[in-house]
């Protein structure tokens, strides 16, 4: 397949991302996983189970694109660091890195979040994203070059009754140290951003969620539609590319203007987020 050779060309680039399994009936890391290749990059496709993550690579790989299939417990830091060095083993380096794998805890009363939702948030949403930012950083700083993508929320500047206090307090740090990190590695060309997503509609959530309810959200969104994962996925290539090297530290909104109304807060039965 033709890849593209005009602005945010990323062939000869290769990227890892997480929780982009499940193929067509995938997710935002699917489409991201999908737009990168499009561009093209080498894709490295990681999901917790290895059937998931294989359905992508299959299907990027039937589309004519290179890409392979990663699993692991990117919460564990042992296995973090063996996935990225499986990696770089395969494809030679990581120049690209999407945080994507995220965990979206229920909505439970303050007082009474159990232990392990607060837990696994901070597992997935935090710890892993920093295991796999410091193992990348090391062979990226030798090569002068290197693009972080984080994929918080907008939640992290918001709040959100729909997902709750660990989601809000896991993507608010996120962006915070997507930030710091960013004032850390900058000299070695290495960019790290934030993208904020509101409410997007992917093949898994319309498998999740009734037509009414989408129908019931677009009204309350100021675009009055939800996002594609394609435009979300668009933001992340020109972060990813060597186009937006003095791009970095920035956490952007892509939500139709949701993050601007004014109020922090949304009601459960039209929440942004």
């Amino acid at each position: 397949m033709t890849r593209s050779s005009g602005p945010c060309d990323l062939r000869g680039l290769v990227a890892l991302v997480t929780g982009a399994g499940g193929g067509a009936n995938g997710g935002l890391g699917m489409a991201i996983a999908r737009e990168l290749a499009r561009a093209g990059a080498q894709i490295a496709v990681h999901d917790f189970v290895a059937e998931v993550a294989e359905a992508t690579a299959s299907e990027l790989r039937q589309l004519g694109f290179v890409a392979e299939a990663f699993s692991a417990d990117i919460t564990d830091s042992r296995e973090a660091d063996q996935l990225v060095e499986q990696v770089i083993e395969r494809f030679g380096k990581i120049d690209i890195l999407v945080n994507n794998a995220e965990y979206r805890s229920a909505a439970y009363r303050p007082d009474q979040i159990p232990t392990e939702e607060w837990q696994r948030s901070v597992a997935l949403n935090v710890h892993a994203p920093f295991y796999l930012s410091r193992a990348v950083v090391r062979d990226m700083r030798l090569r002068k070059f290197g693009r972080i993508v984080n994929v918080s929320n907008i939640a992290a500047i918001r709040a959100s009754i729909l997902h709750g206090v660990p989601y809000v307090t896991t993507k608010e740090a996120l962006y915070g140290f997507t930030r710091h990190l960013a004032t850390e590695v900058a000299q070695h060309g290495i960019t790290v951003n934030a993208i904020l997503p509101g409410f997007v509609v992917t093949p898994e959530l319309r498998a999740q969620w009734p037509e009414e309810r989408f129908e019931r959200l677009a009204p309350t969104i100021p675009a009055r539609r939800a996002g594609t994962a394609e435009e979300i996925a668009s933001l992340v290539v020109y972060l990813a590319s060597r186009e937006a090297g003095y791009l970095t530290g920035a956490a952007i909104p892509i939500d139709g203007a949701v993050s601007i109304v004014p109020g922090g807060r949304t009601d459960p039965e039209n929440a942004f987020v």
